[in-house]
């Protein structure tokens, strides 16, 4: 399997593992739950993560819960299918590029630092765009993975236009009431061990607003998915504990 995969290109192996999706799609067919984003019809959302958490994974698409839902928010509260938009997309989402990719009414950028789906390999911490170039900055599960969140954020802030919309999303760890950061955890090791992945720099607390608005935003935190009855929750597969932090440009500017 490693052989194969180093000797094929990375498009090729993308759409094989497309073809596998879809061919798992058709088996798991049936009508107990949507996927908004691939708009397929399931018996079931599969178990996916390493705590396996139930009614999470797209068995086509392979979207997760904060995948259907922040796609939701866009299509009713941002209308990302109509507005004319210039779009960020941090560390973006295969099925999500591509859904935005075909959007005639945007002009949409995607960037990663290492990724080879994404359109612009960049580092967060030093965007290569000029200040106030988009509207709309899409970073979802990335502020844990970068090692100045700070740096980060102030770029972030920079390049979005002043009445422009950047949505985040993080996984908070509820139990902590301020991120956890330990500074002794220099190795891929150390962070697996305080953090729980090896590229994790912190774990996010019920602090995460605070620390984003600490840096020239005005944070608005939006349980996206109590929009939605509990019936209609689990026929999208959303889960209650995602939210969607909306972070706008304060006018009194950063620190």
């Amino acid at each position: 399997m490693f052989l194969l995969k180093a000797l094929l290109p990375v498009q090729t192996r993308l759409r094989l593992r497309s073809y596998s999706w879809w061919a798992r799609g058709w088996f798991y067919r049936g009508k107990e739950v949507y996927c908004p984003l691939c708009q397929g019809s399931f018996q079931k959302f599969l178990a996916f993560g390493v705590e396996k958490r139930p009614h999470a994974l797209c068995p086509k698409c392979h979207t997760l819960e904060r995948h259907r839902l922040l796609w939701l928010y866009l299509q009713e509260q941002v209308q990302i299918e109509h507005q004319p938009l210039a779009v960020l997309h941090m560390a973006p989402e295969p099925v999500l590029q591509e859904k935005l990719k075909r959007l005639p009414n945007l002009q949409y950028r995607s960037a990663d630092l290492t990724s080879p789906l994404a359109m612009d390999q960049v580092d967060i911490q030093a965007l290569p765009y000029p200040d106030a170039s988009f509207d709309l900055i899409l970073c979802s599960h990335v502020l844990a993975h970068v090692p100045d969140e700070t740096k980060a954020l102030q770029e972030l802030r920079r390049v979005l236009t002043p009445q422009g919309k950047l949505l985040l999303q993080a996984r908070i760890f509820t139990d902590l009431p301020l991120t956890l950061e330990e500074a002794q955890a220099t190795t891929p090791q150390q962070r697996l061990q305080a953090h729980g992945q090896a590229d994790r720099f912190r774990k996010y607390g019920l602090d995460f607003a605070h620390r984003v608005s600490a840096q020239g935003f005005s944070v608005e935190s939006v349980e996206y998915a109590k929009t939605r009855t509990p019936q209609e929750q689990r026929h999208l597969g959303l889960a209650q504990q995602e939210i969607i932090f909306v972070a706008t440009p304060s006018p009194h500017g950063a620190p």
